[in-house]
Protein backbone atom coordinates (compact mmCIF):
# COMPACT_ATOMS: atom_id res chain seq x y z
CA UNK A 1 0.00 0.00 0.00
CA UNK A 2 1.03 3.49 -0.76
CA UNK A 3 -0.10 6.70 0.14
CA UNK A 4 -1.41 8.88 -2.85
CA UNK A 5 -1.94 12.75 -2.87
CA UNK A 6 -4.40 14.30 -4.86
CA UNK A 7 -5.57 17.98 -5.14
CA UNK A 8 -9.13 19.29 -5.63
CA UNK A 9 -9.94 22.04 -8.00
CA UNK A 10 -10.75 24.12 -4.88
CA UNK A 11 -7.14 23.88 -4.24
CA UNK A 12 -7.53 21.46 -1.12
CA UNK A 13 -4.89 18.33 -1.01
CA UNK A 14 -6.60 14.70 -0.50
CA UNK A 15 -4.94 12.13 0.73
CA UNK A 16 -5.67 8.51 -0.35
CA UNK A 17 -4.49 4.82 0.24
CA UNK A 18 -3.78 2.87 -2.90
CA UNK A 19 -3.58 -1.02 -3.29
CA UNK A 20 -1.95 -2.89 -6.28
CA UNK A 21 -1.11 -0.01 -8.35
CA UNK A 22 0.32 -2.02 -10.79
CA UNK A 23 -2.68 -3.91 -11.81
CA UNK A 24 -4.16 -2.09 -14.75
CA UNK A 25 -7.57 -4.07 -15.47
CA UNK A 26 -9.71 -2.76 -12.46
CA UNK A 27 -9.65 -0.24 -9.97
CA UNK A 28 -12.22 -0.34 -7.07
CA UNK A 29 -12.36 3.51 -6.13
CA UNK A 30 -13.73 3.85 -2.32
CA UNK A 31 -14.87 6.83 -0.18
CA UNK A 32 -15.42 7.15 3.22
CA UNK A 33 -17.97 8.28 5.49
CA UNK A 34 -18.37 10.76 8.61
CA UNK A 35 -14.60 11.16 9.87
CA UNK A 36 -13.79 8.09 8.15
CA UNK A 37 -10.20 6.86 7.30
CA UNK A 38 -8.21 4.02 6.75
CA UNK A 39 -7.00 4.08 10.08
CA UNK A 40 -10.26 3.59 11.63
CA UNK A 41 -11.99 1.99 8.91
CA UNK A 42 -9.60 -1.03 9.55
CA UNK A 43 -12.02 -3.09 7.17
CA UNK A 44 -10.98 -1.38 3.95
CA UNK A 45 -7.42 -2.28 4.62
CA UNK A 46 -8.36 -5.73 4.48
CA UNK A 47 -10.94 -5.27 1.25
CA UNK A 48 -7.16 -3.92 -0.18
CA UNK A 49 -5.05 -7.02 0.59
CA UNK A 50 -7.76 -9.26 -0.51
CA UNK A 51 -8.25 -7.41 -3.76
CA UNK A 52 -4.32 -6.52 -4.39
CA UNK A 53 -3.85 -10.71 -4.07
CA UNK A 54 -6.41 -10.83 -6.86
CA UNK A 55 -4.42 -8.33 -8.88
CA UNK A 56 -6.98 -6.06 -8.45
CA UNK A 57 -6.22 -2.01 -7.65
CA UNK A 58 -8.14 -0.29 -4.33
CA UNK A 59 -7.88 3.07 -3.53
CA UNK A 60 -9.47 4.26 -0.23
CA UNK A 61 -10.26 7.66 -1.14
CA UNK A 62 -10.58 9.91 1.35
CA UNK A 63 -13.00 12.78 0.91
CA UNK A 64 -12.97 16.30 2.67
CA UNK A 65 -15.02 15.12 5.22
CA UNK A 66 -12.09 12.21 6.46
CA UNK A 67 -11.16 13.10 9.81
CA UNK A 68 -12.96 14.84 12.24
CA UNK A 69 -10.56 17.93 11.66
CA UNK A 70 -7.61 18.93 9.36
CA UNK A 71 -6.56 22.36 10.55
CA UNK A 72 -3.45 22.56 8.73
CA UNK A 73 -4.35 24.98 5.87
CA UNK A 74 -4.80 24.14 2.34
CA UNK A 75 -4.34 26.61 -0.78
CA UNK A 76 -7.21 27.64 -0.33
CA UNK A 77 -6.34 28.75 3.52
CA UNK A 78 -9.35 26.31 4.70
CA UNK A 79 -9.03 23.67 7.24
CA UNK A 80 -10.65 20.42 6.46
CA UNK A 81 -12.15 17.24 7.96
CA UNK A 82 -15.79 16.28 9.19
CA UNK A 83 -15.67 19.53 11.39
CA UNK A 84 -16.29 22.20 7.93
CA UNK A 85 -17.54 19.49 5.56
CA UNK A 86 -19.95 20.49 2.80
CA UNK A 87 -21.92 17.64 1.11
CA UNK A 88 -21.71 18.65 -2.43
CA UNK A 89 -17.71 19.00 -2.48
CA UNK A 90 -18.29 15.80 -2.81
CA UNK A 91 -18.89 15.88 -6.58
CA UNK A 92 -15.59 17.85 -6.44
CA UNK A 93 -13.58 15.30 -4.31
CA UNK A 94 -14.91 11.95 -6.69
CA UNK A 95 -14.05 13.41 -9.54
CA UNK A 96 -10.57 14.40 -8.65
CA UNK A 97 -9.86 10.48 -7.83
CA UNK A 98 -11.81 9.52 -10.69
CA UNK A 99 -9.66 11.43 -12.67
CA UNK A 100 -6.27 10.10 -11.06
CA UNK A 101 -7.64 6.31 -11.51
CA UNK A 102 -8.05 7.55 -15.23
CA UNK A 103 -4.68 8.95 -15.61
CA UNK A 104 -3.04 5.88 -14.31
CA UNK A 105 -4.71 4.07 -16.89
CA UNK A 106 -6.69 2.10 -15.70
CA UNK A 107 -9.42 0.41 -17.74
CA UNK A 108 -12.23 -0.54 -15.84
CA UNK A 109 -13.39 2.12 -12.49
CA UNK A 110 -15.59 0.72 -9.67
CA UNK A 111 -16.59 3.78 -7.92
CA UNK A 112 -18.02 2.61 -4.04
CA UNK A 113 -19.10 4.63 -0.58
CA UNK A 114 -19.20 3.67 2.94
CA UNK A 115 -21.51 5.26 5.05
CA UNK A 116 -22.43 8.88 4.38
CA UNK A 117 -19.82 7.95 1.41
CA UNK A 118 -22.50 6.17 -0.23
CA UNK A 119 -24.87 8.89 0.16
CA UNK A 120 -21.92 10.57 -2.12
CA UNK A 121 -21.52 8.04 -4.41
CA UNK A 122 -25.16 8.25 -5.41
CA UNK A 123 -24.79 12.01 -5.74
CA UNK A 124 -21.81 11.68 -7.83
CA UNK A 125 -23.21 8.74 -10.19
CA UNK A 126 -26.76 11.27 -10.80
CA UNK A 127 -25.14 14.06 -11.72
CA UNK A 128 -22.14 11.98 -13.93
CA UNK A 129 -24.28 9.94 -16.02
CA UNK A 130 -21.56 9.62 -18.92
CA UNK A 131 -18.68 9.59 -16.92
CA UNK A 132 -16.80 6.18 -17.52
CA UNK A 133 -17.37 4.62 -14.19
CA UNK A 134 -18.66 0.41 -14.65
CA UNK A 135 -20.17 -0.34 -11.31
CA UNK A 136 -20.40 0.88 -8.01
CA UNK A 137 -20.76 -0.14 -4.33
CA UNK A 138 -23.01 0.97 -1.40
CA UNK A 139 -21.21 -0.69 1.95
CA UNK A 140 -23.39 0.57 5.11
CA UNK A 141 -25.63 2.76 3.49
CA UNK A 142 -27.81 5.04 5.49
CA UNK A 143 -31.00 7.29 5.42
CA UNK A 144 -29.30 10.43 6.48
CA UNK A 145 -32.31 11.99 7.19
CA UNK A 146 -33.44 9.50 9.67
CA UNK A 147 -31.86 10.33 12.62
CA UNK A 148 -31.56 8.23 15.97
CA UNK A 149 -33.62 9.70 18.85
CA UNK A 150 -30.59 10.99 21.06
CA UNK A 151 -29.03 12.47 17.37
CA UNK A 152 -32.61 14.04 17.34
CA UNK A 153 -32.49 15.28 20.68
CA UNK A 154 -28.71 16.62 20.07
CA UNK A 155 -29.64 18.55 16.90
CA UNK A 156 -32.63 20.30 18.84
CA UNK A 157 -30.18 21.54 20.79
CA UNK A 158 -27.36 22.77 18.24
CA UNK A 159 -29.85 24.44 16.17
CA UNK A 160 -30.91 27.74 17.92
CA UNK A 161 -27.24 28.06 18.12
CA UNK A 162 -26.34 27.68 14.80
CA UNK A 163 -29.23 29.96 13.32
CA UNK A 164 -27.85 32.60 15.90
CA UNK A 165 -24.08 32.33 14.34
CA UNK A 166 -25.94 32.53 11.22
CA UNK A 167 -27.94 35.32 11.96
CA UNK A 168 -24.49 37.16 13.34
CA UNK A 169 -22.35 36.35 10.11
CA UNK A 170 -20.37 33.45 12.05
CA UNK A 171 -21.23 30.25 9.98
CA UNK A 172 -17.67 29.47 9.58
CA UNK A 173 -16.78 29.73 13.77
CA UNK A 174 -17.32 26.17 15.74
CA UNK A 175 -20.13 25.15 17.68
CA UNK A 176 -19.52 25.18 21.43
CA UNK A 177 -20.99 21.71 21.72
CA UNK A 178 -20.27 19.02 19.52
CA UNK A 179 -23.16 16.87 17.73
CA UNK A 180 -24.60 13.54 19.62
CA UNK A 181 -21.26 14.23 21.79
CA UNK A 182 -18.86 13.07 19.36
CA UNK A 183 -19.03 15.70 16.21
CA UNK A 184 -17.88 19.14 16.60
CA UNK A 185 -19.42 21.26 13.81
CA UNK A 186 -19.18 24.71 12.32
CA UNK A 187 -22.39 26.45 12.33
CA UNK A 188 -22.41 26.16 8.26
CA UNK A 189 -21.55 22.70 8.10
CA UNK A 190 -23.92 21.40 10.95
CA UNK A 191 -26.57 23.08 8.97
CA UNK A 192 -25.47 21.75 5.86
CA UNK A 193 -25.41 18.15 7.35
CA UNK A 194 -29.29 18.40 8.59
CA UNK A 195 -30.87 20.44 5.87
CA UNK A 196 -28.77 19.67 2.60
CA UNK A 197 -31.39 17.96 0.46
CA UNK A 198 -28.86 16.47 -1.91
CA UNK A 199 -27.60 14.35 0.90
CA UNK A 200 -30.96 13.00 1.48
CA UNK A 201 -31.23 10.49 -1.30
CA UNK A 202 -31.64 7.05 0.36
CA UNK A 203 -34.80 7.90 2.24
CA UNK A 204 -35.26 4.33 3.60
CA UNK A 205 -37.17 5.15 6.69
CA UNK A 206 -37.79 8.96 6.25
CA UNK A 207 -39.59 11.56 4.25
CA UNK A 208 -37.25 14.12 3.99
CA UNK A 209 -35.69 13.08 0.75
CA UNK A 210 -36.58 10.93 -2.46
CA UNK A 211 -34.80 8.42 -4.41
CA UNK A 212 -34.45 10.32 -7.80
CA UNK A 213 -30.41 10.23 -7.74
CA UNK A 214 -30.39 6.61 -6.97
CA UNK A 215 -32.88 5.99 -10.06
CA UNK A 216 -30.82 7.82 -12.51
CA UNK A 217 -28.01 5.71 -11.80
CA UNK A 218 -26.94 3.37 -15.23
CA UNK A 219 -24.88 1.21 -13.81
CA UNK A 220 -24.96 -2.25 -11.56
CA UNK A 221 -24.74 -2.05 -8.07
CA UNK A 222 -23.57 -3.72 -5.21
CA UNK A 223 -25.38 -3.10 -2.28
CA UNK A 224 -23.33 -4.49 0.85
CA UNK A 225 -24.48 -4.30 5.31
CA UNK A 226 -23.75 -6.15 8.60
CA UNK A 227 -27.09 -7.89 9.54
CA UNK A 228 -26.34 -6.00 13.04
CA UNK A 229 -25.63 -2.36 11.60
CA UNK A 230 -27.90 -0.11 13.98
CA UNK A 231 -28.62 2.00 11.09
CA UNK A 232 -30.69 -1.22 9.49
CA UNK A 233 -33.14 -1.09 12.41
CA UNK A 234 -33.58 -5.08 12.68
CA UNK A 235 -34.03 -5.65 9.24
CA UNK A 236 -31.09 -5.82 7.16
CA UNK A 237 -32.32 -7.44 4.08
CA UNK A 238 -35.45 -5.26 4.03
CA UNK A 239 -33.08 -2.18 4.07
CA UNK A 240 -30.99 -3.41 1.44
CA UNK A 241 -33.69 -4.38 -0.58
CA UNK A 242 -35.75 -1.05 -0.54
CA UNK A 243 -32.52 0.77 -1.89
CA UNK A 244 -32.36 -2.11 -4.71
CA UNK A 245 -36.11 -1.75 -5.75
CA UNK A 246 -35.47 1.90 -6.28
CA UNK A 247 -33.29 1.35 -8.79
CA UNK A 248 -33.12 1.32 -12.54
CA UNK A 249 -30.78 -1.48 -13.10
CA UNK A 250 -33.01 -4.65 -11.85
CA UNK A 251 -29.82 -6.99 -11.82
CA UNK A 252 -27.79 -5.62 -8.93
CA UNK A 253 -26.47 -7.34 -5.99
CA UNK A 254 -27.77 -7.59 -2.33
CA UNK A 255 -25.83 -9.13 0.19
CA UNK A 256 -25.98 -9.55 3.85
CA UNK A 257 -23.15 -9.80 6.40
CA UNK A 258 -24.36 -12.01 9.28
CA UNK A 259 -23.42 -11.28 12.89
CA UNK A 260 -22.07 -7.78 12.02
CA UNK A 261 -22.44 -4.43 12.61
CA UNK A 262 -21.62 -1.26 10.89
CA UNK A 263 -17.51 -1.43 10.84
CA UNK A 264 -17.42 -5.40 10.02
CA UNK A 265 -15.03 -6.55 12.99
CA UNK A 266 -14.03 -9.89 14.16
CA UNK A 267 -13.04 -11.61 11.38
CA UNK A 268 -16.17 -10.26 9.07
CA UNK A 269 -14.03 -7.76 7.03
CA UNK A 270 -12.92 -10.92 5.40
CA UNK A 271 -16.25 -11.73 4.10
CA UNK A 272 -16.62 -7.81 3.26
CA UNK A 273 -13.78 -8.20 1.31
CA UNK A 274 -14.79 -11.36 -0.01
CA UNK A 275 -18.51 -10.05 -1.66
CA UNK A 276 -16.55 -7.10 -3.15
CA UNK A 277 -14.14 -8.94 -4.72
CA UNK A 278 -17.07 -11.17 -6.13
CA UNK A 279 -18.72 -8.79 -7.30
CA UNK A 280 -16.04 -6.96 -8.79
CA UNK A 281 -15.12 -10.63 -11.02
CA UNK A 282 -18.29 -10.98 -12.24
CA UNK A 283 -19.06 -10.50 -15.66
Amino acid sequence: MEIIEVETKRGNKLYGCLYGENYKDICVVVTNGNCGNIFENKFLQVVGEELEKNKISFIYAHNSGAFHRIDTPTKTGNPIGNTYELFDNCLEDLQTYVDFAKQKGYKQIILGGYSYGANKVVYYLSKNQKEKIDKYILISPTDTSNLKEHEVLSAQKLMPIALQYKKEKRLDEILPIPFDDYNLYTARAFLDFIENKNAKNLPIYSKNGNFKQLKQINQKGLFVMGEKDGFAYGNTLNHLSTINKNTKYKDNVVKVIENCGHTFKNGKEFELAKAILDFVKEK
